[in-house]
């Protein structure tokens, strides 16, 4: 039961931030507006982390005191590049961060037994991973038969903007943010581990702060601009 309303918590919390990121698509502005809200609360998140719970070492230490700054704006940047390119690639790497988040928790919790990396995070398991990884490439398959699969001359798409042109291309997205997504979500675990904290805030029930949010997206966003280069 306690699973159950936890998870219920979790998708109520977080279709309401998909929700008002994809409103925020629409326009480009709007767009830029959030992103700079979503840098200044993570990184506000993060200084209070370190002054309340950071050790003295930690506090006078340079990375640990300008980290934040590059760790969060630099993400941030390369979504705003991306959705520059093309709004639908910003679009898609929200959609596989969530579809990851979302079945790989499922299917951790169903048949989770080993272990990804249980020194930096216990619950997270090779099954839930897989699980995660399928439904994005699913979701990758939707995509492109929505988009580019259903353009009646997809050869007028020009290649600089529109970049994935096969559904090849889009599974090797979907792939590049589930991996570097997991990377990120480790690293955040690893973070907070070394602050001794369990969430970065409260501002989001049951997932904690923006960077418990968003921190798939932060190793995720610079990974899918090098892949969306080099395809």
């Amino acid at each position: 039961m306690k699973i159950q309303s936890n998870f219920v918590k979790r998708a109520i919390t977080g279709s309401i931030f998909v929700i008002v990121i994809l409103a925020s698509m629409l326009i480009y502005e709007s767009f830029l507006a959030v992103m700079g809200l979503l840098w200044a609360f993570m990184v506000f998140e993060y200084r209070k982390m370190l002054k309340e719970n950071g050790t003295p070492s930690q506090k006078k230490n340079l990375w640990y005191s300008f980290f934040a700054y590059f760790y969060i704006i630099l993400p941030l940047v390369c979504l705003i590049l991306i959705y520059a390119v093309n709004p639908l690639f910003a679009l898609a790497l929200f959609i596989f961060v969530w579809v990851n988040d979302t079945f790989a928790y499922l299917v951790g919790i169903k048949f989770g037994k080993h272990k990804l990396f249980e020194r930096i995070s216990p619950k997270k398991t090779w099954e839930g991973f897989f699980g995660g990884l399928v439904f994005a490439i699913f979701a990758g398959f939707l995509l492109y038969h929505w988009s580019y699969g259903s353009h009646p001359n997809p050869h007028i798409c020009d290649c600089v903007v529109y970049p994935l042109t096969t559904i090849i291309k889009w599974t090797g997205l979907a792939i590049v943010v589930v991996i570097f997504g997991t990377i990120g979500d480790l690293f955040e675990s690893y973070l907070k581990r070394s602050l001794n904290v369990k969430d970065s805030g409260t501002i989001l029930p049951g997932h904690g702060g923006l960077l418990d949010r968003l921190d798939s997206i932060l190793f995720a966003a610079p990974a899918a601009v090098i892949y969306l280069l080099l395809v």
